[in-house]
């Protein structure tokens, strides 16, 4: 029993790793191919999902192809984000909003392809890269080039267009009041 399981994360783990080395169309398509069944079950806690995921070292490089705009290793992700949990979801979250500012009408595409609920998309675009943490004034210019972003786009059709300004404009509006509230901005 122990060796088919190892079969399996064997495969998933050669899987990812083939799309990893060649992260385009086709590689996705070989990808979907090998573990879109297995990606419907994960959930969080499931002790399946390391059947189905990339390892940690291959969340990484997955991980910057989407900071760097690749859509497939964006589609790929989504794909999987049901079972990235903790650090690996605010990673991949922080991944999607910088393929946001590289891509944002194939970002939006995909968002409405894939039927990306609310609840998703609003981390997908607020969460900041870690280099916001401490800088409230860096989160919010983030915020802004993110708002100005869909506003550029002239795709009326797509209603996550509507949605993520909503989520955007809600987060920079906290931001705001959080920041006239903070001591050092009387200073």
């Amino acid at each position: 029993m122990f060796l088919a399981g190892f079969s399996i994360t064997a495969h998933c783990d050669s899987s990812w790793e083939a799309f990893l080395k060649s992260p385009d169309k086709d590689a996705l398509l070989k990808l979907e191919s090998s573990i879109a069944r297995s990606a419907q079950s994960c959930r969080w806690g499931n002790l399946a999902n390391p059947d189905v995921a990339p390892t940690k070292v291959q969340n990484t490089q997955l991980f910057k192809l989407i900071g760097q705009g690749n859509e497939s290793a964006f589609r790929a992700a989504l794909l999987v984000s049901r079972c990235l949990d903790g650090g690996e979801l605010g990673d991949f979250n922080r991944s999607a909003g910088m393929f946001f500012e590289e891509q944002p009408l194939a970002f939006l595409q995909i968002i409405e392809e894939r039927a990306i609920p609310d609840s998703q998309l609003k981390h997908l675009l607020t969460m900041l890269p870690l280099d916001t943490v401490d800088d409230i004034d860096r989160k919010i210019r983030v915020l802004e080039k993110r708002i100005d972003l869909l506003n550029k786009i002239d795709e009326d059709s797509l209603d996550a267009t509507k949605r993520g300004f909503s989520f955007l404009k809600k987060e920079k509006d906290n931001l705001d009041r959080i920041k006239k509230q903070s001591p050092r901005s009387s200073d």
